[in-house]
């Protein structure tokens, strides 16, 4: 019997020898958790048996169990390597689309604008939602980074200006009008230049030009109205793009409350720019018009064009809490998505599947999605890695630990041999 018993403790030594070599092995694997094995003694007694009298019947291997203990953090130049801080995994999807999880953070952009570990498996996030927020409820997604910007077309425009109220009126010398010609600068009084943008997100040129049409025209027998005409060319067409009209009181310089012209109840009516074929235009402009007059020279106070050029990707933000946000050539940020992570009841139930990474099990439990820094869950680290928590020291021991008891064991091995061997040889 004590030659079966030594045997289990052989092979209990060789299974500690095993899972300490693996930890030494893998003392540099990105976010590897070093292992420990669990043993249990062997004892089988029945009721007719003297339980005081009975002895051990050897060692059990009973689990190999992760130790998922922080690693330290190893800097990065690459912003798609992410750090976790404080527990949780990654969420990734095998190319046959079943869930896995890791802490390996190693990640890069695919050649399809996905972002991908070295195996290529995908890193899932819920979509966000109007708010910005994660919607849990939803089925996750690959989290993917457009490198290319699509260009916005220009449909509204915002502008803000001072009239200079003692300009020069533009009229003929008996007073008729003069129509505005962007190559004759004595033909308006004031210009504004701004960029717009065609379908494709291409920069357009687009001149404003103010003519200051009639001061002191009476209508209605009493009111005094100052007219001033705005004409906007886009682009190299020679015809003009929009024409909108500005009236203001003389008496006060408030904008002309009355029904004339593009004035409607103190506002300016919009001016409409119709799409133009031609300059690849295919949306209708609306240009909001905020003037006032001023007793000082012309000025610009603001002017806010919706739409984009093409932009090229040139930077990628996570914070702490999974928030994706990128930058373009073009100026304009995104939030592409947010990094959640995933937490278990019991994180020593999942199943290991090789490369730092996990299935769930039964013996997981429950999982839950959090965002990072929530609810106890850890919080990211952009630019970074977590290193192994290996501490070759203690794993060196645990091999001096290891290997005195299989010498241990072998030798009441082979005590039990002699003592067998003894009795064999025994004679009458």
């Amino acid at each position: 019997m004590s030659f079966f018993t030594s045997v289990t403790g052989l092979n209990a030594a060789a299974a500690e020898l095993a899972v300490a070599s693996n930890n030494i092995a893998n003392s540099n694997t990105t976010s590897f958790k070093r292992s420990e094995a669990k043993f249990s003694d062997v004892f089988a007694s029945s009721v007719a048996k003297k339980a005081s009298t009975t002895f051990g019947n050897g060692v059990a291997l009973t689990g190999i169990v992760q130790q998922f203990s922080q690693g330290g953090l190893q800097l990065s130049e690459n912003a798609l390597d992410i750090a976790i801080t404080g527990d949780g995994f990654f969420p990734i999807a095998a190319s046959d689309g079943s869930a896995l999880y890791t802490r390996n953070g190693s990640f890069m952009l695919s050649g399809d604008n996905q972002i991908v570990n070295s195996a290529g498996q995908t890193l899932q996030v819920h979509p966000l939602g109007i708010d910005g927020a994660s919607s849990f409820d939803a089925p996750t997604i690959p989290l993917s980074i457009d490198r290319v910007l699509v260009g916005e077309p220009t449909t509204a425009i915002s502008i803000d200006i001072q009239l200079q109220e003692d300009a020069a009126e533009i009229r003929t010398a008996d007073g008729g009008d003069i129509d505005i010609d962007p190559t004759d600068p004595t033909t308006y009084n004031f210009s504004q230049s701004f960029t717009v943008f065609d379908d494709d997100g291409k920069p357009l040129a687009a001149t404003i030009y103010y003519q200051k049409d009639v001061d002191s025209a009476l209508f209605n027998d009493e009111d005094d109205i100052m007219i001033w005409t705005a004409e906007i060319y886009i682009g190299d067409e020679t015809e003009r793009a929009g024409r909108g009209t500005l009236a203001f009181n003389v008496d006060d310089g408030e904008v002309y409350a009355g029904n004339f012209g593009n004035s409607n109840g103190g506002v300016f009516d919009p001016i409409v720019i119709d799409p133009s074929p031609a300059n690849g235009r295919s949306e209708q402009i609306t240009i909001d018009v905020l003037a006032s007059l001023n007793a000082g020279n012309f000025g610009v106070l603001g002017t806010t064009v919706d739409g984009s050029a093409e932009g090229n990707l040139v930077n990628i933000n996570i914070d702490g809490d999974g928030s994706v946000m990128t930058t373009y050539s073009n100026g304009l940020q995104n939030l592409a998505g947010r990094i959640n992570l995933v937490d278990f009841a019991s994180p020593e139930g999942l199943a290991q599947l090789g490369d730092t990474t996990y299935r769930a099990s039964g013996a997981s439990g429950a999982l839950t999605y959090e965002q990072p820094g929530t609810s106890g869950i850890g919080t990211l680290v952009s630019g970074a890695t977590e290193r192994s928590n290996v501490d070759l020291t203690q794993e060196l021991v645990n091999l001096i630990s290891a290997q005195r008891n299989f010498q241990s064991n072998a030798k009441a091995m082979e005590t039990s041999g002699t003592l067998t061997q003894t009795l064999i040889n025994m004679r009458g």
